[in-house]
């Protein structure tokens, strides 16, 4: 009985996982005149998908295999433990009204979810913003999904290295020891 009611709210929060995260447009993979992608492939470009081994088919397997599945968790997880606006301001200590100044400028990473921004903590540490940070989310790219931009972040990075630290840092870290911001913006340019 218990493990019945486990399963039932687990299939309603991924369900109500699954549309919010396919409500975003970018991740919805439709083309602009609203057809499915794999609709509006030519006959030459699915061939193309398939001798690389890629499918356009839906991914049937569900469980912990599922990237779909795997997607919504990661992405649920990073907005719940993202800052709301009002958070963000007291967590820095600033009015509310300087947060979303930032947010206009670039100089802090929001994501909109439900009407308003979310910030996620890896932009954060002892009560200040990461050092370097406006300059870094200056270089990125734009259109990035909030998923990349974090694990890209958060990830390290074989040319962030260290003397004597066994394995490289993250962009973060690198940021958070004082190392030069440059280096980070390069890499920023660079990220595909």
């Amino acid at each position: 009985m218990k493990e019945a009611l486990v399963d039932e709210v687990a299939t309603k929060l991924y369900a109500e996982a699954r549309r919010r995260l396919l409500k975003n447009a970018p991740l919805r993979g439709e083309s602009a005149e609203g057809r499915q992608s794999a609709e509006s492939l030519s006959v030459g470009e699915l061939a193309a998908l398939e001798l690389v081994g890629l499918s356009t088919e839906p991914f049937e397997k569900l469980g912990v295999q599922d990237p779909l599945l795997q997607s919504i968790g990661d992405y649920m997880a990073l907005l719940e433990t993202s800052y709301s606006t009002s958070e963000a301001a007291k967590y820095l200590k600033v009015d509310a009204s300087r947060i979303r100044q930032r947010l206009r400028e670039h100089s802090l990473f929001g994501i909109d979810y439900d009407g308003e921004k979310r910030l996620p903590r890896f932009q954060f540490e002892r009560q200040q913003v990461i050092p370097g940070l406006r300059e870094v989310i200056a270089a990125l790219p734009e259109g990035l999904s909030p998923l990349d931009v974090a694990e890209w972040f958060l990830s390290p990075n074989p040319d962030l290295e260290v003397a004597g630290q066994e394995k490289p840092l993250s962009p973060r870290d690198w940021l958070l020891r004082g190392a030069p911001v440059g280096t980070v913006v390069a890499l920023a340019r660079g990220f595909e």
